[in-house]
C-alpha cells in the first residue's frame, strides 16, 4: 500500500472508526447481538457500493468527509478533494487490527425506527474507556442489512460523529 494511502487509512479509522463497527462492543446484554448485527452491516458495505456523508463536530468546529465505497476501493473527500483511500480489503485489515473489547459495554436493539421512509432496527451501545465514554446508535435497514445512520457521542458531547449512508447510483469519484 502506498504511504500516502496510509495516511488516508489513518484518517479513515480515526473518523469513521467508530462508526464502521470499531467501538467497543462485547461484554453484556445484546452486545454480541449487536456486533453481528454491525459485521455483517458493514461487511455489505464493502460490497455495495455506498455513499457516506459524515459531520463531526470536535471541540466546537465542524467538519464534513464524505466516503465513497465502490469498485473495490473506498475514496475519501476532504477539503472538496477526492483522493483514494485504498482498497477494501486494505480498509478491512485495518478494521480487524482496530477491533477493541472492553468489559464495561452496555448494548441493546433499542426498537424498530424509520430512516427515510424504510424501517430499521436500531442499535445502541455505551462503552468506557480509558479515554472516556463512547455512546453509538446505529440503525440497520431490516430489508436490506445495510446500515443507514449512525451517531456517536464521545465524552458527553465533546465529540459528535453523524454519518448517513446512501446506496444506489453510486460510482467511484475518480
Amino acid at each position: 500500500m502506498p504511504t500516502t494511502n496510509f495516511h488516508y487509512l489513518a484518517l479513515f479509522v480515526t473518523i469513521a472508526g467508530p462508526l464502521m463497527g470499531g467501538a467497543p462492543l462485547r461484554a453484556q446484554g445484546d452486545c454480541s447481538v449487536m456486533e453481528k448485527a454491525l459485521k455483517d452491516a458493514n461487511a455489505k458495505t464493502h460490497v455495495t457500493p455506498t455513499h457516506v456523508y459524515i459531520t463531526s463536530k470536535v471541540g466546537g468546529q465542524t467538519f464534513t468527509t464524505e466516503m465513497i465505497y465502490a469498485a473495490g476501493s473506498m475514496y475519501m473527500k476532504i477539503n472538496g478533494k477526492w483522493s483514494l483511500g485504498g482498497s477494501i480489503k486494505d480498509i478491512e485489515q485495518v478494521e480487524q487490527q482496530n477491533t477493541q473489547h472492553n468489559s464495561k459495554d452496555t448494548c441493546s436493539s433499542v426498537k424498530d425506527d424509520t430512516v427515510n421512509g424504510e424501517i430499521a432496527s436500531l442499535y445502541g451501545s455505551h462503552s468506557e474507556t480509558a479515554k472516556g465514554n463512547i455512546d453509538l446508535q446505529v440503525w440497520v435497514s431490516k430489508a436490506h442489512g445495510l446500515p443507514l445512520r449512525e451517531e456517536t457521542n464521545s465524552d458527553g458531547g465533546k465529540a459528535i460523529i453523524s454519518a448517513r449512508y446512501e446506496y444506489g447510483d453510486v460510482k467511484p469519484p475518480l
